[in-house]
């Protein structure tokens, strides 16, 4: 196992043991389980499975790659991987005590290209899910949403709390994403007021950790990293305003446990670190961390493609997570430091794929 990730997981179990000590004796179901949050957060509870007694259900599409990132918690009594079809399939017929369903495509590619692809998960995945919780009695409900539902403009608000909107062009690009999450959202709420099924909703901002795709995600932060580990040349938009509300993963996990555990029923949290984070300053602790003096990065200047642009629908704004840090949540990462973790960790991995040993 990864030195960096097992330190990252032995930090949030000392910081938190009331969240881990929550999780005895459950059973859990985690949607979309390959996914950069999702593999961070059955890692970090695979990690302590044995110790609580937790029995963990990751839901994915593809059992060879499911088995690939999680070969090392496999044939035991702890880990099941499910791969049963979110819109079409048979749902199990288990009782879980909490499900976290954050299966989702949250890549402009798809927006753009497979919106269908896109709104199925959010909505009709919700809704079978919801069913499945009011059917068998499940403790908790846990959304993954986005605060990409924020849209852009509409408030002079610097910050913004989980009832403010922006405005969503709805035949807009990003729509398919945005508009089936603020619908998922409210089929959370409306299952939790009619049926009485205990619903959280936690709005993501972006996150990084050392779980992204390396090889399928173009979004910058990994592009940035496959740049850094293989050195071929990558092409990165010059905008110094660019901003964005990053969040260590180890820090959104941690948001993701207490309102799983602490939650109000059919309440939302936003969920985000302190302070807004300048993507020129992300990733120049990454070259900083990764040991690199000369990286091969083409700045090119913006064009209609660039996705933090104005008038893309993209929430540029900071959300508060006042809400989240009166259940008890708090950052334990400065942005500089969730960097440089973030890069170590993939160099090690890396060393250790080359065959260098640890």
């Amino acid at each position: 196992m990864n030195k960096v990730l097992l330190e990252d997981f032995g930090i949030l179990m000392c910081e938190y043991p009331e969240l881990f000590d929550s999780l005895r004796n459950k059973t859990v179901l985690v949607t979309g389980a390959t996914g950069l949050l999702t593999t961070y957060l059955c890692k970090c509870i695979l990690s302590c499975a044995k110790k609580y007694n937790i029995r963990l259900y990751m839901q994915c599409r593809s059992r060879e790659k499911a088995e690939k990132i999680y070969k090392d918690y496999l044939g035991g009594a702890y880990a099941e991987i499910l791969t049963f079809d979110l819109i079409n399939g048979d749902l199990p017929d288990i009782k879980f005590d909490y499900i976290i369903h954050a299966a989702s495509m949250a890549s402009t590619k798809f927006f753009v290209e497979t919106p269908v692809d896109v709104i199925l998960p959010n909505v009709v995945g919700t809704y079978r899910l919801l069913e499945l919780a009011k059917k068998t009695g499940t403790d908790k409900f846990l959304f993954f949403s986005s605060n990409s539902i924020y849209g852009e403009g509409g408030t002079d608000k610097e910050v913004l709390s989980e009832n403010d909107y922006g405005i969503v062009d709805p035949l807009g690009d990003r729509a398919s994403y945005i508009e089936s999450k603020r619908l998922a959202e409210q089929m959370c709420r409306a299952f939790n007021k009619q049926h009485g099924v205990n619903t959280d909703i936690i709005r993501i901002t972006h996150t990084y950790g050392p779980t992204f795709d390396i090889e399928h995600d173009m979004r910058i932060l990994p592009r940035v990293i496959k740049n850094l580990l293989s050195e071929k040349e990558m092409v990165m938009y010059k905008d110094p305003s660019a901003s964005a509300q990053y969040t260590y993963i180890a820090d959104m996990i941690a948001a993701v446990l207490f309102v799983l555990v602490k939650g109000v029923p059919g309440e939302v949290y936003n969920a985000g670190a302190d302070e807004l984070v300048k993507i020129d300053d992300a990733v120049s602790w990454m070259i900083n961390a990764s040991g690199k003096t000369n990286p091969t990065v083409k700045q090119i200047d913006i064009d209609e493609n660039y996705s933090f642009s104005k008038g893309k629908g993209v929430n540029d704004k900071k959300v508060s997570n006042e809400k989240l840090k009166a259940l008890g949540w708090r950052q334990l990462y400065t942005p500089k430091d969730g960097f440089e973790r973030m890069v170590r960790c993939y160099l090690e991995d890396n060393k250790i794929s080359a065959g260098g040993g640890i």
